[in-house]
């Protein structure tokens, strides 16, 4: 469902309000952001009035009741838009799995009100609600049970034993089988390979355990200091070489660097503990 259809569907069904008396609502938009730092989906409702002729804590009272009504669609819609893998989003899951549905409706109580707030002409009501990507969203897509095991490559590589994995990307980047560039963009699974398209961390080496707590990696941006309670003291920092993926998930480093990772036992355990953080100036 695209965003100016969400607008049409909820004037319909705001339209029906005015049967029983209240505020005249006369157009609803719903705004879908993903915070990644903070691993949360965020949703603004604004419903716009005219004619109010209720006391304004009527008004509010009788908006959110009718926002809450429909607060089973509006997430359902903003899960659709989520990026969760390379190939995959929110909406293309959902049609091949229609069961999901019913665990996004049955997340609707873990969905926090922000805010409810007139604004300053009150002529309309923005209500904000957050979910935590994790585990609240991740529960319904994690796609494996168990951890696949990694065996660490023979021979002798030169490394040292990490506290964790920090992976800085630059805004743009070369396109892996491309001949552009592109921006990197976040998602709940990504993947990171080496220059052979060898796969160094994918969702299936993370304990299901782990995404549920954190996730497969942390996000930040560039300005902000490194979560230490992720990654520790004595990370192994790297840089990303290039992009891969449809959605622009997932990333390529160097075979070096892949190698310091999967020579050592402990350095293996990291992606397993998902202690892998992933620095761009434009988390969005």
């Amino acid at each position: 469902m695209t965003k100016q259809r969400l607008v049409v569907f909820l004037f319909l069904i705001f339209s029906q309000f005015l049967i029983f008396g209240g505020p005249f609502i006369y157009d609803t938009t719903v705004d879908y952001s993903v915070n990644w730092e903070k691993q949360q989906l965020e949703i603004v409702i604004i419903s716009i009035f005219s004619d109010i002729t209720k006391s304004l804590p009527s008004v509010k009272y009788s908006a959110e009741k009718n926002i809450n009504k429909r607060l089973n669609y509006i997430l359902l819609n903003g899960i659709e838009l989520l990026t969760i893998d390379s190939r995959t989003k929110g909406a293309d899951f959902i049609k091949m799995h229609p069961y999901t549905v019913n665990s996004i409706f049955n997340t609707v109580p873990s969905m926090i009100k922000e805010h409810s707030l007139f604004t300053p002409d009150f002529k309309s009501l923005n209500v904000k609600y957050t979910l935590n990507i994790y585990p609240d969203i991740a529960a319904m897509f994690i796609p494996h049970s168990r951890v696949s095991t990694v065996t660490p490559i023979l021979g002798f590589i030169p490394s040292a034993d990490f506290s964790g994995i920090v992976i800085y990307v630059d805004n743009i980047l070369p396109m892996y089988g491309k001949q552009n560039t592109g921006s990197f963009s976040p998602s709940l699974f990504p993947k990171i390979f080496d220059e052979k398209l060898n796969l160094v961390i994918g969702p299936l080496m993370v304990d299901p355990k782990r995404i549920m707590e954190s996730g497969i990696v942390g996000y930040q941006g560039l300005s902000d200091s490194l979560d230490l309670t992720r990654i520790g003291q004595n990370p192994l920092k790297i840089k990303a070489r290039k992009i891969f993926g449809i959605n622009n998930t997932d990333l390529i480093i160097s075979k070096r660097d892949a190698d310091k990772i999967l020579s050592r036992e402990n350095n293996i355990d990291l992606i397993t503990q998902g202690k892998i953080l992933i620095i761009h100036d434009h988390i969005d």
